[in-house]
């Protein structure tokens, strides 16, 4: 047997593997092979069914989402709904996880629910007006005889920085048939709560608002004495001006010393059997003056300088003069002193009422609820009356009695001849102070320049030459 002999490293390697190619011919085939796929009868089929099933569950998926915004009315097709990889949305997600709202999709705020709305004037003059007619109309309705068919003029003469708080003027016109003194009130309004808390003069809501406004929007001086014309009784305000109280010392406005022709209104003025409820006055320099200290305010004001004027005196007695035009331009609130320049007489109707045949001015006493009667009333040395039967009105001093349409002078703030002055007190019914009588005291301006003129007591029944 043949024995190889000795060899070297390189040749026994080159023994035990072989050649190379046939070493790696040997690695390949010992490498297992890859099974290579088979297909058995019928797995074709399984697949497209499979495809099929996938295929019909997508489209009834998609046809209930589209059957869900058609019946919900929402958009189609959106990305919540379809999904852009054929993946349907989880159910689960929108019962279980709410979804975060958008920005676009949260509900605007409504005025009124959690932001309230601002104040405005429009919202106010609206109010004032249903609060005027409510609690003033009835007594429009009987003061003019007639319904009332004008809205309310209000004003809105003051109001806060803020604009919560308001205070102003509001008047029921005189229907065009009709003399009248017109229906007026003053009110006063805060905003609260998303809405107007609003009081007219003469309740006492509206004094209570007087207590709690900014002084920046009504000084407290002030605020007193409206506080004062609100809350004077009927029977307080006739003893102002029957000389049973201290009164206001008022006179006739017009200069003292002139005299005019006293008229009434057709119609019988405030109150219905009133001879007096309104007296008119014409004649002499046509200027009109306070018939007393006080504070003026105006209603129903136009462009042309016509309005009605009010002075509230210290007693919380109101006078008011219509018909005034020409009206001097003063802050309303403003401190005049008696026998001040308001205006002129004349025909204008800024408040309403029937066309007068002459300049002249409406004259009358208020307080805050309603219109004072002037039977009693001592008013520039005359003591006005009225009588039922028959219906008469008329001016008296002493045994001189003026009718409607007779001369009146104006003897200025003096009491009738026939009153007893309280010891210690002058003609004003103050001690020590003040008047032009027998307290001693400084006599006003108007009274230096204006001394009153005496009058003889003399029975006239015609009304002609009062003095």
């Amino acid at each position: 047997m043949f024995s190889p002999g000795p060899r070297g490293k390189s040749e026994r390697r080159a023994w035990r593997g072989g050649r190379p190619s046939d070493r790696a011919r040997r690695r390949d085939d010992a490498r297992p092979a890859a099974p290579r796929p088979r297909i058995k009868l019928g797995q074709t089929d399984r697949l497209s069914a499979g495809a099929l099933t996938l295929s019909v569950v997508v489209g009834l998926s998609l046809l209930a989402v589209v059957e869900r915004a058609v019946i919900e009315g929402g958009p189609i097709g959106t990305p919540q709904q379809a999904g852009s990889a054929g993946a349907l949305p989880d159910e689960r997600d929108k019962t279980t996880r709410p979804q975060r709202e958008q920005p676009s999709q949260r509900p605007a705020q409504t005025p009124g629910a959690s932001a309230p709305a601002a104040p405005d004037v429009e919202t106010l003059t609206a109010q004032i007006r249903r609060v005027t007619l409510q609690e003033r109309g009835p007594a429009a309705r009987l003061a003019y005889g007639a319904e009332v068919t004008g809205q309310p003029i209000v004003a809105t003469i003051r109001m806060s920085p803020d604009r919560t708080w308001a205070f102003g003027t509001t008047v029921i016109p005189v229907p065009q048939n009709r003399s009248t003194m017109p229906e007026v009130a003053f009110f006063v309004a805060r905003w609260s709560l998303g809405r107007w808390q609003t009081a007219l003069s003469g309740s006492s809501a509206f004094a209570a608002q007087l207590g709690r406004m900014p002084a920046s929007v009504m000084p407290p001086e002030e605020a007193r004495a409206l506080a004062r014309f609100s809350g004077i009784t009927a029977q307080q305000a006739a003893a102002a001006t029957n000389g049973s109280r201290v009164g206001d010392r008022l006179m006739l406005p017009w200069k003292i010393g002139d005299i005019w022709t006293m008229g009434t209104a057709a119609d019988g003025g405030a109150q219905p059997g009133r001879p007096l409820g309104t007296l008119a006055f014409s004649g002499g320099d046509g200027r009109v003056l306070a018939a007393g200290d006080g504070r003026v305010y105006r209603f129903c004001r136009d462009n042309a300088g016509n309005a009605l004027v009010m002075v509230v005196h210290d007693s919380g007695l109101a006078s008011a003069y219509y018909r005034v035009t020409a009206v001097t331009p003063q802050r309303d609130g403003s401190l005049v002193r008696r026998g001040a320049p308001l205006g002129r007489t004349g025909t204008a109707r800024p408040c309403g009422g029937a066309p007068s045949p002459r300049a002249e001015v409406q004259f009358g006493l208020r307080r805050g609820e309603e219109a004072v009667p002037l039977e009693g009333a001592r008013i520039g040395g005359w003591t006005f009356r009225e009588q039922a039967d028959p219906l008469l009105g008329f001016a008296q001093r002493g045994l001189m009695q003026v009718l409607p349409g007779g001369l009146l002078a104006n003897l200025g703030p003096v009491p009738p001849e026939d009153e007893e002055i309280p010891p210690g007190q002058d003609e004003g019914g103050e001690s020590g102070k003040g008047g032009n009588g027998k307290g001693g005291g400084k006599k006003s301006e108007t009274d230096q320049e204006n001394p009153a003129p005496s009058a003889t007591p003399k029975r006239s029944s015609t009304s002609e030459d009062p003095q």
